[in-house]
């Protein structure tokens, strides 16, 4: 789970400079590259805190005594 967040996170983080970079080429309209940056803002915000600073478990089959 920890890694399909940090590969949404991180593709969040490159789509916001690909979109202003398409954009600039024409690629693009304005409007229709503001409601994609603010969705995938939306998006990063959502998703970074749910991996971000923890630290990833050591073995995920170990069992802990009580």
């Amino acid at each position: 789970m920890r890694t399909i967040l940090q590969t949404l996170s991180i593709s969040m983080l490159v789509l916001t400079v690909l979109l202003p970079s398409l954009y600039l080429f024409d690629a693009l309209g304005e409007v229709a590259m503001k409601w994609a940056l603010l969705f995938v803002t939306l998006v990063w915000f959502a998703v970074t805190p749910l991996w971000m600073g923890r630290q990833p478990p050591a073995n995920r089959h170990e069992h802990r005594s009580r």
